[in-house]
């Protein structure tokens, strides 16, 4: 356990012995028409700090020389939460050139409100459009609506301590705190107390009320409210406590910041110690170095009163990936890999120093394992934190490609879709492409992958975050192309169509090809090393051009792919041949057979029997042959042939002449 005493008393008297004069402060908003690109409003906390590191006369120091710029000279324009030198509320700033007049955000939640608002265009309070006015909140505390608009981006630690007037209250528990905030307790050590409290959305007042585990509505209305940070207004009489930055104290009492407390530190106003959760004895949050307050770590680092301050901004601003994104932003706060935030560099870290905070090295993180958060869009209770559903996705392989199509969900939330972002990752889940797109798009493709199984996942999304995903799995390929060639043939004999394959990237294709006519298969082969087969089909496919189709089922490493080919089935040739008698009595009749042949197939149908022009007998073959029984012929020489009539399936054909000898 740790056992400090309270150094409190010693920091009064450095600041009485130091005779620190009082000062007015200075005014520290960018100059009237002086607009700078990076817009910031919010915390009273961070505003003096911020206000430096932009560039600009803080308590008649001047930062020029160390202003924060982006690597495109982008500087930052941070407001103050009340009016600078009159310190007054309720008043109005603008911040574009050209652009609205609005309410100055007081505080954390004002400032996050804004920037809210400035995201999605709606109207503060007084009914001033803020869209597009602000770039970034400053926030000395995390979110107060779930989500992932917002990061929350830690730039430095602070504490949250409590500044009193009297000796009475040097020292101070937890259990003590909860119970003065609660009006429970009205005296310590003989001293009646006078509690005040933040202005309603200081990041100071909650941070605090959670720190000692009261909620803000059992505050009772008798506690005076006084703007954040401001002693002077606070400490009046002797038992008022009041929470206070650390930071801001030292800051003040240093005079490196505008003062707002160094009357009531004259009068004996002071950080109590307090006894943090755990320990035995008190801590105070500051000490003394070379005559000027310096934080104490343990304080700060204590998980109840230590705190980091964030700049807060919208989380699609700072995603490279994304349509939204601004890289003057990205410049000035993130530190990611091997970018570092300007925020975070070595000069920047020395400003930060002087104004009583703590440099972190996870200054610039967007890290939610390493003190970031997130956030959502921070505007009144009826405000509509869905998401869009997921679209309607459909998908098509090509070459070493896929193309995502998608049509908007029919539900429509309030805040419309923005934009819509797709994602491929690879079968081991890592992220192969990312790629966001505007509302209008409706399709995207990816090119140039390599084989393998992917998943692609669509979401719509607005200024709320990111919508439900639809998904599609499934493998990538090279791309195969299906030739063929078929030449005619005739009925009876075998068809064959000649298939060659190629595949795309130099892949030699393998494995089977089918051929069809409608839905019925007449035959399947397997490609040889170079890609080629040759299918024979039936040989009694009908007598017609058939428009047949040709399939490749494709392999590991290639898509199928297929193509059309036309057959053309023409009538067999036939032969004809006859046996006759070379004579006969005329008293008699002759028998002819006469044999029909083609190849590949047994002819039927009709045979005649001609003399001359004249038919003079007829026949019906059976298994290709008939014999016909031929009329009485007259005395003398016949010269006759026989003649098949054909079929649907084979030609007609004249057979040769012969004679018969009628005696």
């Amino acid at each position: 356990m740790r056992r400090l005493r309270s150094q409190a008393a010693f920091v009064a008297a450095a600041v009485v012995a130091g005779g620190i004069a009082l000062a007015s402060p200075a005014v520290a908003d960018p100059d009237a028409g002086a607009f700078r690109q990076l817009v910031g409003v919010g915390s009273d906390t961070t505003q003096d700090v911020l206000n430096a590191l932009a560039g600009d006369t803080v308590n008649s120091t001047s930062y020029s020389a160390t202003a924060v710029k982006s690597t495109n000279g982008a500087g930052i324009a941070s407001y103050d939460a009340i009016q600078p030198g009159t310190g007054a509320t309720g008043t109005k700033i603008t911040t574009r050139t050209g652009g609205t007049t609005f309410l100055r955000p007081n505080g954390s939640g004002a400032g996050r409100t804004a920037l809210s608002e400035s995201l999605t265009g709606d109207l503060d309070a007084s009914g001033a459009s803020v869209k597009g006015q602000v770039d970034f909140a400053r926030s000395s505390g995390g979110p107060s609506a779930s989500g992932t608009a917002l990061t929350y981006i830690p730039m430095a630690r602070d504490a949250v301590g409590v500044a009193v007037k009297g000796s009475g209250l040097d020292t101070l528990t937890v259990q003590q705190l909860h119970d003065i905030y609660i009006g429970r307790l009205t005296e310590v050590n003989g001293q009646t107390v006078h509690p005040k409290i933040p202005q309603s959305g200081s990041g100071t007042r909650k941070f605090f009320l959670n720190a000692i585990g009261v909620a803000d509505s059992d505050v009772p209305a008798s506690i005076g409210v006084v703007q954040e940070n401001q002693a002077n207004a606070a400490l009046t009489e002797d038992g008022a406590l009041v929470p206070f930055s650390v930071g801001s104290w030292i800051a003040q009492n240093n005079g490196v910041a505008p003062d707002y407390s160094k009357t009531a530190a004259a009068a004996g106003g002071h950080l109590a110690s307090v006894q943090l959760p755990g320990d035995d004895g008190a801590t105070s949050p500051v000490t003394t170095v070379n005559g000027k307050l310096a934080p104490v770590n343990a304080y700060y680092e204590n998980a109840t009163f230590g705190r980091d301050v964030y700049n807060v901004v919208p989380s699609r601003s700072i995603d490279p990936t994304s349509i939204f994104y601004d890289k003057d932003l990205y410049d000035v706060f993130v530190t990611s890999g091997s970018h570092t935030a300007e925020l975070a560099s070595d000069a920047a870290e020395s400003v930060i120093a002087k104004f009583g905070f703590v440099n972190e090295s996870y200054n610039g993180s967007i890290s939610v394992a390493k003190h970031a958060k997130l956030g959502g869009l921070e505007e009144s209770s009826s405000f509509d934190h869905s998401v869009p559903n997921a679209p309607t996705l459909k998908s098509t392989v090509g070459d070493a490609s896929l193309n995502l199509s998608w049509t908007p969900n029919s539900a429509v939330p309030a805040m419309p879709v923005t934009d819509y972002r797709i994602t491929l990752t690879d079968a081991d889940g890592g992220v192969v492409a990312t790629k966001d797109v505007a509302a209008t798009a409706t399709s995207y493709s990816f090119t140039g992958l390599t084989n393998g199984t992917y998943t692609a996942a669509v979401t719509a999304n607005n200024v709320n975050g990111t919508g439900a995903a639809a998904t599609w799995t499934g493998a990538v390929k090279y791309t195969s192309k299906t030739a063929a060639t078929a030449a005619t043939t005739a009925y009876g004999k075998t068809p064959k169509v000649v298939v060659t394959v190629t595949g795309s990237h130099s892949v030699t294709p393998t494995g089977k090809v089918t051929v069809k006519d409608g839905t019925t298969v007449l035959g399947t082969g397997t490609l040889d090393s170079s890609g080629k087969v040759t299918i024979g089909l039936s040989n009694h496919l009908k007598v017609a051009t058939h428009s047949l189709s040709v399939s490749y089922a494709g392999s590991t490493s290639l898509n199928a792919s297929s193509t059309t080919v036309s057959l053309k089935i023409t009538k067999a040739s036939a032969s004809v041949s006859t046996s006759a008698p070379t004579s006969v009595s005329h008293t008699a009749k002759a028998k002819v057979t006469v044999k029909v042949t083609a190849t590949g197939t047994t002819p039927t149908g009709t045979v005649r029997i001609y003399q001359g022009t004249k038919v003079i007998a007829t026949g019906t073959l059976s298994s290709g042959k008939v014999t016909v029984t031929l009329p009485k012929l007259a005395k003398g020489k016949h010269t006759l042939h026989a003649f098949y009539v054909g079929s649907s399936t084979v030609n007609s054909k004249t057979g040769a002449n012969f004679t018969i000898t009628s005696k």
